[in-house]
């Protein structure tokens, strides 16, 4: 018989990580908000706003294949 393996960390839910990146997304960009209306155009700040949708993009997929895995399931069991 083989014995299952156990792990010390739970497996990550898609959805909760896809949400987490929203919220540095989010985060990001109030920095990079509040950075414009401070210094007027420092252009690292470009770069934080590009990090921030680069980031946003993935938690949008991350998301989408979560979902679509989920409706596969559904419809296995259906």
């Amino acid at each position: 018989m083989i014995s299952p393996v156990a792990s010390s960390t739970p497996p990550t839910d898609p959805t909760r990580a896809a949400m987490a990146g929203f919220a540095e997304a989010q985060a990001v960009l109030q920095g990079a908000a509040e950075a414009v209306a401070t210094s007027g155009g420092d252009p690292a700040v470009i770069l934080d706003v590009r990090q921030a949708e680069v980031t946003a993009s993935v938690s949008a997929a991350v998301m989408k294949a979560d979902q679509q895995n989920f409706k596969r399931l559904l419809d296995m069991f259906a």
